[in-house]
């Protein structure tokens, strides 16, 4: 307890923790609003022209591939929606609040492509088990609660470094999860880590509940379960099959619950669907250099 709130105290304490821009507040406020429409949402964005050539970059990219090329934000939302321009505005903003760093113990690059990845996971997972869910799952929903997931890694990396590669090394050497080595070193995990960022930054409740609850789905809120146990399930694919980096690569945390109800067998059915992320993530590159050149 001493030590979580010791970790706490530091973070409330850190004069330069990252924010999202202050265009990414409006454009969330802004999809809130039933009034809103393609053209006032690109009115705000062209105040941030970064964002909205990395928003245009990604929606022209194999990942989000159409039927014709998107050279405005007004043409983005007559393809994608508000909410899925919002989603990918703010993915992009992600990449930016967090610059690389210059210890390569814990490979940015690779957690990136882990995120990435169980975003995609998701995607897959989600579309495999439509007849067991309760509602649809849009693909940028699950693209962005997979890229934020582990969130909370990149704010311990950055500002608890040397306890954190300690905590990385114990996992690594033992037998034991990554979150076991960090409880045992922090008190604390970076799931509470990172629903504490998401809190700061005015996440969704949706999103903010995924971070929190992905390696325990049934501490979820009932209507944010379906959505953690996909990507609990992705991120344990990810992570026993080598998909990226997130730091689990010893002893991952597996719960069977949302396995069952997804209707998969780990055994049977994770190596084909760890094949189909490995294979759709080759559209997601341009997340990636994205992510690198942040």
């Amino acid at each position: 307890m001493e030590t979580e709130l010791r970790i706490l105290q530091k973070l409330n304490s850190i004069a330069n923790l990252p924010t999202l821009p202050v265009v990414m507040h409006k454009i969330s406020a802004a999809v809130r609003d039933p009034k809103t429409d393609a053209r006032s949402l690109a009115v705000i964005m062209e105040d941030d022209p970064a964002i909205m050539a990395r928003v245009l970059k990604i929606v022209n990219s194999a990942f989000y591939a159409g039927a014709f090329p998107v050279t405005t934000v007004q043409q983005a939302v007559a393809r994608m929606g508000l909410r899925a321009i919002h989603n990918i505005a703010l993915s992009t903003a992600v990449f930016s609040a967090f610059g690389k760093s210059e210890d390569n113990t814990f490979d940015r690059k690779e957690f990136w492509r882990h995120s990435i990845c169980v975003g995609i996971g998701a995607c897959l997972l989600a579309d495999r088990a439509a007849s067991r869910l309760t509602r649809p799952y849009p693909r940028d929903s699950l693209h962005l609660a997979g890229l934020l997931h582990d969130i909370g890694k990149i704010v311990l990396d950055q500002y608890f470094h040397d306890e954190f590669l300690a905590a990385l090394a114990r996992s690594r050497a033992s037998a034991v999860s990554f979150r076991q080595a960090e409880e045992e070193a922090f008190r604390a995990d970076h799931a509470q880590i990172g629903a504490w960022l998401g809190a700061k930054w005015n996440l969704t409740d949706e999103l903010t509940q995924v971070v929190r609850w992905h390696h325990d789905p049934a501490g979820a809120g009932e209507n944010r379960r379906e959505i953690n146990m996909l990507i609990h399930v992705s991120n344990c694919i990810c992570n026993r099959h080598g998909i990226g980096d997130g730091g689990d690569t010893t002893a991952p945390d597996f719960v069977a619950e949302p396995w069952w109800r997804l209707g998969l067998a780990e055994k049977e059915d994770a190596p084909a669907i760890a094949e189909a992320i490995r294979k759709e993530s080759e559209k997601s590159e341009i997340l990636l250099s994205l992510a690198e050149g942040a």
